[in-house]
């Protein structure tokens, strides 16, 4: 199943305004450079923008001067052979701070709804208020946030095993903050949990490290990763099914999905929690790899229903693609 953020510009305003909430789910509006030109660094425009636009606002957010005054000073010293491990420094934790920052001080100027993507840093949690994403009187919370799957297995200490493989923006950062972003996960100042899902090429991620592509595909083991912290019991199952299941339809209003009930679509994943060793023969990405291959989950997939039929039987993709567009009670 799926559904497109709309991308915002520096010149796509008119559009922006024009968004029918029924039908897109938010718009993504990249606060500092990523992959691609969608770029948005015009303050009258950015203002405009969390003032006008008429769905959710979803960001990326890191300050794109940080980033390239701490990449001239890698460059500087280390010419075209930047280590890869220095990528938590040049897309650095005061990068993803400062654009946090300001997108909430947008948010609460023009009281927009605002989701940040990619939460990264402990240092971010103290900006969010902790508690469920809908509160006892019933309403949500205006300000929300989302960690990736890749934030809670890997740190700082990985890069000299998997390179680029696992660069990716914002970057994968210190022990201390996968550690902080399990905990908030736990007591709800995270609400919802993510993946990232770029699938470069083996070829591509060889590059030196200014020139491999950033991202990683993690779709398929996903819910296998996030159910480890289950495994180590640091999150519940209900936690896992309210952050990957319940919290995205509550937080963009989903149309008859995201939960276990009668007349909602029966969107179903059967866990066997039999030991699973990725191989890269498993990997159903077209991009053929994995950052997993060799890690051993305690849980695998038993089989996947969408809309009520079976697309996975536990070995294999099973039927036509039954997916369908998502649609957005607003």
């Amino acid at each position: 199943n799926y559904g497109f953020y709309m991308g915002a510009s520096n010149d796509n305003l008119a559009a922006v305004r024009a968004i029918d909430p029924r039908a897109t789910p938010g718009l993504k509006v990249f606060m500092g450079a990523s992959t691609g030109n969608m770029l948005v660094d015009d303050p009258e425009t950015l203002d405009a923008i969390f003032r006008d636009t008429p769905v959710p606002i979803i960001t990326h957010c890191e300050d794109t001067p940080t980033i390239d005054a701490n990449l001239a000073l890698f460059r500087a010293k280390h010419g075209d052979a930047i280590p890869v491990e220095c990528h938590p420094d040049i897309r650095s934790r005061e990068a993803c701070i400062k654009s946090t920052r300001l997108a909430l001080e947008l948010a609460r100027r023009h009281g927009t709804q605002l989701h940040v993507l990619h939460i990264s840093t402990a240092d971010e949690l103290a900006l969010f208020e902790q508690g469920p994403l809908i509160r006892a009187d019933g309403s949500r919370k205006p300000i929300t946030a989302e960690t990736c799957v890749h934030f809670l297995r890997f740190a700082r200490a990985d890069y000299a095993r998997l390179g680029n493989l696992i660069k990716c923006n914002p970057a994968i950062k210190d022990e201390a903050d996968r550690q902080a972003l399990i905990e908030a996960l736990a007591d709800d100042r995270i609400d919802v949990l993510a993946t990232d899902h770029a699938p470069h090429t083996l070829e591509e991620k060889a590059r030196p490290y200014a020139g491999a592509p950033s991202g990683l595909p993690l779709v398929q083991f996903a819910l296998n990763a996030a159910l480890e912290l289950v495994h180590e019991g640091r999150l519940s199952t209900a936690q896992v099914v309210q952050k990957f299941a319940h919290a995205p339809a509550q937080l963009f209003d989903v149309a008859n999905r995201g939960f276990l009930r009668e007349g909602y679509a029966a969107d179903l994943v059967l866990v066997d929690d039999t030991p699973y060793t990725v191989q890269r023969s498993d990997v159903l990405s077209k991009c053929g790899w994995s950052p997993f291959e060799g890690t051993t989950f305690h849980s695998r997939i038993a089989a996947t229903w969408v809309n009520g039929v079976l697309a996975w039987d536990g070995s294999a993709l099973v039927g036509d693609p039954a997916g369908q567009r998502l649609r957005f009670d607003r």
